[in-house]
C-alpha cells in the first residue's frame, strides 16, 4: 500500500467484543476489524484515537491480549490532541464520533474520517446518516457499506436528507462521503474444520454419524435476526424425504427466555420428527468447535436489521457448505451453486409500508413491532429451500467440494488480510481526493467550537444580573488550605461529579499571588502575577462563591 502516513482506528471499548458484553454482531464485527488493524496496519506504531486517555489505557490491554508487539501511537479526541496527523481515521461505526467538528481546530484537507455500518435499519441511524450532513463531512470522508444491498440503503437515505436541505436552505452544494463497499472479515484460522473436533461435538449431543446435522448460529430472535418457522417447516418435508435422521443445531443464545421460547415450541410444533437442540453460542467451546460437528449451515434471515451476515462467512471458514437466503449482503458472499445455494427471496412492493413507517416514525410502534411487519411481509421460497437442503443432504461429495471452496473463497477474499488490503487502498483514494479538492468549510481557530459546542459563559449570560470583566476588583477576604478546599469539595458536589475547572493546588497558587497584589482589577491583577486574566476570573469566583472573596462591579 502507498498511503503517505499509516492510518488510525478509532478505539471504544464498546464496539469491541470482550468479557462481560452481550454477544452482538457488531461487537464480533469490530473485535475483529481491531485484530486486522493490529496485525496488518503499515507503519513501525499502531495508531490509535479514543475519546479519552481512559480509552487508550483499555486499548493498550486489548491490544496485549491480541498480541500487539509495536508501541503505541495516540491522541485523544475529547482534547486539543492532533488526531489529523494520521491521514486517515477508521470509525467501527457509521458515525464519526464528533470529529467532523474536531477536524475543523486544525486542517480539514489533511485527514479522512471513515465509518462502516452495521445494521441500518434503527431510527438511531437513519438519523445520524440525516444529521451528517449538517456537520462538516467532506468528500474525502467515506462511509464503508459491507454489501451492495446496504450501499441502496445509505444512498437512498443520503439522498434523501440531501434533497430536504436544498428545498429548505436553498443549498447549493452538498458534499457527500464516499460508499465504497468493503466486506467485513474472518479470521479464517479460527474455524478451520477439525476432525476432533467433529466427534467430540457429535459425541456431545448425541449425534450418530449418520445424522445430518443442520446448524444456525446467531442471536435467538424472532424479532432482531430471523424468523424460524420457514425453516422448521422444510426440514419436517426434508426429514419426511431422508432416510436417515436429522438433527438441528440452534446455536446462539437469547436475551429474554419469551424470545427462546419460540426456539423450543417452534420446532416441537412444526418439525417433530428432526431432533431440534439449543446450543449456547456463547460457550467458548462452542465458538471454536462447533462448527466441525455440522454438516450444513443456514439461517432464514428475513430481517432488514441484517446487512452483512457474518456467520455465513464463518460456516464457509470451516468448510461448511451454506443455504441462505438471496437476501441483502448474502448474495455478496455466497457463490450459488459454488459455495452453497442462495435461495430467492420476495417482498412487498413500495407503496404498502407508508403507514408502517408513520407508525415507526411517531412512535406508536417499537422498533421490535416495526421490523416484525416487515419481515411477515418477506418470503423466503420454501420449495427452493427444501430442494437445496434435501441435495446437500443426500451428496457428500457436494457437501465436501462445496465446503472446500467456501474455504478457498474466505481466504481469498474475507480473511483479516485481504480485507485490511482494502481498507488501505482506500485510504490511498481518500488522500488523493484530499490533495485535489478545497474544504467546503472554513477552517476555524483553536479555540472556536461547532455552532452546538457553546461557551455556556457565552450562551446563558443573559441569566446573571452582571457579567465579571477585567475592571471588576477582586478583595481576598481568606487565603484557604489545599486541604480546605478539598474538605469543601466534599461538600459543593465537586468531588461526587469528579469535575474541576482547576486543582486545588493550582487554585490556592493562585490566590496566594493574587493576595499579595489585591484588592485589584482582574486586569491589574494578572499584569501583576502573569497569570491569564480569564483563569484569574475563575478563580476569583470560586472564593466569593464561597466567601473568601468579594468582587465589586467598576463604577
Amino acid at each position: 500500500m502507498g498511503t503517505a502516513s499509516a492510518p488510525a482506528f478509532f478505539y471504544h471499548p464498546d464496539a469491541v467484543e470482550t468479557a462481560g458484553k452481550d454477544l452482538v454482531g457488531r461487537r464480533s464485527a469490530g473485535q475483529t476489524a481491531l485484530k486486522a488493524f493490529i496485525k496488518h496496519s503499515p507503519g513501525p506504531t499502531l495508531n490509535i484515537v479514543t475519546d479519552t486517555p481512559k480509552g487508550q489505557a483499555a486499548f493498550e490491554k486489548v491490544a496485549a491480549q491480541l498480541g500487539a508487539d509495536r508501541p503505541i501511537d495516540g491522541a485523544v479526541l475529547r482534547s486539543m490532541d492532533d488526531f489529523t496527523r494520521f491521514g486517515t481515521v477508521f470509525f467501527p461505526v457509521p458515525g464519526f464520533n464528533g470529529a467532523t467538528w474536531r477536524r475543523q481546530r486544525f486542517a480539514p484537507e489533511a485527514c479522512s474520517l471513515v465509518g462502516i455500518t452495521h445494521t441500518v435499519s434503527t431510527r438511531r441511524v437513519i438519523e445520524q446518516l440525516h444529521h451528517q450532513l449538517l456537520e462538516p463531512v467532506e468528500e474525502w470522508d467515506a462511509i464503508i457499506c459491507t454489501s451492495r444491498a446496504v450501499k441502496t440503503v445509505v444512498s437512498r437515505q443520503l439522498a434523501l436528507s440531501a434533497e430536504f436541505i436544498r428545498r429548505r436552505f436553498g443549498a447549493t452544494r452538498i458534499p457527500l462521503p464516499q460508499l465504497p463497499v468493503i466486506p467485513l472479515s474472518v479470521d479464517a484460522s479460527d474455524f478451520r474444520r477439525n476432525s476432533d473436533y467433529r466427534a467430540e461435538a457429535r459425541g456431545k449431543f448425541d449425534v450418530p454419524e449418520a445424522a445430518i446435522v443442520i446448524m444456525t448460529m446467531g442471536r435467538l430472535t424472532v424479532g432482531e435476526k430471523a424468523n424460524p418457522v420457514p425453516l422448521y417447516q422444510v426440514l419436517e418435508r426434508l426429514a419426511q424425504r431422508l432416510d436417515r435422521p436429522v438433527h438441528l443445531w440452534q446455536v446462539g443464545w437469547a436475551r429474554r427466555e419469551d424470545d427462546e421460547r419460540f426456539f423450543i415450541d417452534g420446532p416441537a410444533a412444526l418439525c417433530p420428527s428432526v431432533t431440534s437442540r439449543i446450543i449456547d453460542g456463547r460457550d467458548e467451546w462452542v465458538r471454536r468447535a462447533i462448527w466441525s460437528g455440522a454438516d450444513i449451515f443456514t439461517l432464514p434471515v428475513d430481517n432488514i436489521q441484517e446487512t452483512f451476515g457474518i456467520v455465513p462467512i464463518e460456516a464457509m471458514a470451516a468448510s461448511l457448505p451454506v443455504v441462505m437466503p438471496d437476501w441483502d449482503g448474502f448474495r455478496d458472499t455466497v457463490r450459488h451453486g459454488e459455495t452453497g445455494f442462495l435461495i430467492p427471496t420476495r417482498m412487498a412492493r413500495a407503496g404498502n409500508g407508508a403507514r408502517i413507517a408513520s407508525r415507526f416514525a411517531d412512535g406508536r410502534d417499537s422498533y421490535l413491532g416495526y421490523l416484525s411487519l416487515v419481515s411477515n411481509a418477506t418470503e423466503i421460497d420454501q420449495d427452493a429451500y427444501l430442494a437445496a437442503l434435501e441435495r446437500l443432504a443426500r451428496d457428500p461429495i457436494l457437501r465436501e467440494k462445496m465446503g472446500r471452496a467456501g474455504a478457498a473463497h474466505v481466504a481469498q477474499n474475507f480473511d483479516l488480510r485481504p480485507v485490511m488490503n482494502q481498507y488501505l487502498r482506500l485510504a490511498d483514494e481518500l488522500a488523493e481526493r484530499r490533495e485535489v479538492a478545497k474544504s467546503h468549510s472554513k477552517r476555524l481557530s483553536p479555540s472556536a467550537v461547532s455552532p452546538i459546542e457553546v461557551d455556556p459563559f457565552a450562551l446563558y449570560r443573559g441569566y446573571p444580573a452582571e457579567i465579571v470583566n477585567d475592571q471588576t476588583e477582586v478583595a481576598i477576604l481568606q487565603v484557604p488550605t489545599v486541604d480546605e478546599i478539598k474538605a469543601l469539595d466534599r461538600l459543593n458536589g465537586r468531588d461526587h461529579y469528579d469535575r474541576r475547572i482547576m486543582p486545588p493546588e493550582r487554585t490556592v497558587r493562585n490566590v496566594v499571588q493574587m493576595a499579595a497584589h489585591a484588592p485589584a482589577t482582574l486586569a491589574s491583577l494578572s499584569k501583576s502575577t502573569g497569570i491569564g486574566v480569564l483563569e484569574l476570573e475563575l478563580t476569583a469566583l470560586f472564593l466569593a462563591k464561597y466567601g473568601m472573596a468579594k468582587l465589586s462591579s467598576p463604577q
